[in-house]
Parts: structure tokens; C-alpha cells; sequence
């Protein structure tokens, strides 16, 4: 078995410094790709970098908005400048945006929610493909959500912006099949990641009128698995998505899930 798959691979992880992407950079780290995180937080993003070279591996942060289409094109130029091509991207970066009906919602939240999880995916992969189409070889991965499929309320504007992923996703894998590049999308349930254990269950658990404990059995019990999903779960799916062995599945939405 190689123990080095994705050696001398250029992966760039939108929000790779934190959550589910944090999980998805050391992964792929250890499976010996060059790790490049994009993100806001500076603090964040260099203290990931420093403890994926500790462990052995190789990465870099770029101090990227995604909201900014300026801040992406200078961040992918400069990638290129050093390494002349992107093997794999994967797209996690995203926000919840407002929570609330249709009506509440404000019109700069739909934007800046739109920019950051659908037009970044849009536009990173416009930047990255003719690398890859030039090397006949890519992998493009998207992490969506199982909320365009359950549809919850008051988050019309991340339901929406998830289902478009989804729509991307097959469209583009069909343009770009025969190029040998792959584009799937993952789609979790509700991933177990500190910020999710820390504000979003105790805050829905109060709505719901139960404590965080009862809520979170109740979602674990909403899975045939009796599991909810962990950030390496996700990771797991991304590392065989970028390897040799997915080669034929493209234009995919694999749900993570448990059975939700």
C-alpha cells in the first residue's frame, strides 16, 4: 500500500484552518499532498500550517477573503507563480449566513452568503482548470450539505447557495470529464465541529425548548447509524475523492449523513 498517495500532489483547502477544512488539510497532509489553506483568520490559518510542518507535513496559508473576487485572483496567481499547477481543489469555505424567514432576511446577507459559497467555488475553479485540463488531471471537490435535500426553514439563502453547489458540481464535471478531471460535491449532515457543539446545538436546543443534551439525542436518533458526523468522516470521503481510486466517479453528491 503507498503510504505517501498524493505525494508531490498541490492541494489548495478553502477554510482549512478550522472545522471540518482544518480536518481535511491534516489528511491530506499526512497523505503527503502540499497543503495550501485559504482563509480569513490569519492567526488561525498560520497556527494550522505550523502544526501540520510539526507533524511532518507540508502547507502554507494565504490570507484570503472569498467574498472578494480581487483577494481570490491574487491568492490562485500566486499558487501558480510558485507552483505552475493546482491538483487538487476543495472548496469548504462557507457561511450560514441569516437565520430567519424570507421576509427578515437582508438583501447584503443573500450576497456576501452567495459569494462566499457559491461564487468562490465558481470562480476558484474557473482559475485552477486550465492548469489541470493543460496536465490532463484534476480533482475538484465541493462540500455542500444534505440542507438542499431537507430544505429546514429560516435558511433559505444556505439551502439555496448549497443546491447551486450541487448544480455546479454536475455541470461542470460533465465539461471537464474527458480532460481526466473529476468534480464531485459531498453533501453532511450536521457535522459534530466545535462551533456547532458550542453555539448552533445549545441555540436550537433552546428554541426547541429542551436542553442541549436531549437535542443532541434527538438528532443522533434521526440517523439509522446512531452516529451524527464527524469532521474525519468528511475528511476520509475528500482523501479517496482526490486519490487514483476515484477516477471514474464524477458529477457525484455523496451524502454523510448516517442514513439522514
Amino acid at each position: 500500500m503507498e503510504n505517501k498517495p498524493m505525494q508531490d500532489k498541490i492541494a489548495i483547502v478553502t477554510g482549512g484552518a478550522s472545522g471540518i477544512g482544518r480536518a481535511i488539510s491534516t489528511r491530506l497532509s499526512k497523505a503527503a499532498a502540499a497543503v495550501i489553506i485559504f482563509g480569513r483568520n490569519v492567526d488561525r490559518g498560520n497556527k494550522a500550517v505550523e502544526e501540520i510542518i510539526a507533524d511532518g507535513g507540508k502547507a502554507e496559508f494565504y490570507r484570503t477573503d472569498l467574498i472578494s473576487g480581487e483577494d481570490i485572483e491574487r491568492s490562485v496567481s500566486q499558487v501558480l507563480a510558485k507552483y505552475d499547477r493546482v491538483d487538487i481543489l476543495v472548496n469548504n469555505a462557507a457561511v450560514s449566513g441569516f437565520m430567519g424567514p424570507v421576509v427578515d432576511t437582508p438583501m447584503q446577507e443573500v450576497e456576501d452568503v452567495l459569494k462566499v459559497n457559491l461564487t468562490s467555488i465558481f470562480h476558484l475553479s474557473k482559475l485552477v482548470l486550465p492548469k489541470m485540463i493543460e496536465n490532463g488531471y484534476g480533482r475538484i471537490i465541493n462540500i455542500s450539505s444534505v440542507a438542499p435535500r431537507v430544505t429546514p426553514p429560516n435558511s433559505a439563502t444556505y439551502n439555496m447557495s448549497k443546491a447551486a453547489v450541487n448544480a455546479l458540481t454536475k455541470t461542470l464535471s460533465r465539461e471537464v470529464a474527458s480532460y481526466g478531471i473529476t468534480v464531485n460535491a459531498i453533501a453532511p449532515g450536521m457535522v459534530m465541529t466545535e462551533r456547532i457543539l458550542k453555539s448552533r446545538i445549545p441555540g436550537m436546543a433552546e428554541k426547541s425548548g429542551i436542553s442541549p443534551e436531549e437535542y443532541l439525542q434527538k438528532l443522533t436518533e434521526g440517523t439509522d447509524t446512531h452516529r451524527l458526523t464527524r469532521e474525519e468522516d468528511v475528511a476520509e470521503l475528500v482523501m479517496f475523492l482526490a486519490s487514483k481510486a476515484s477516477q471514474n466517479i464524477t458529477g457525484e453528491i455523496v451524502n454523510v449523513a448516517g442514513g439522514f
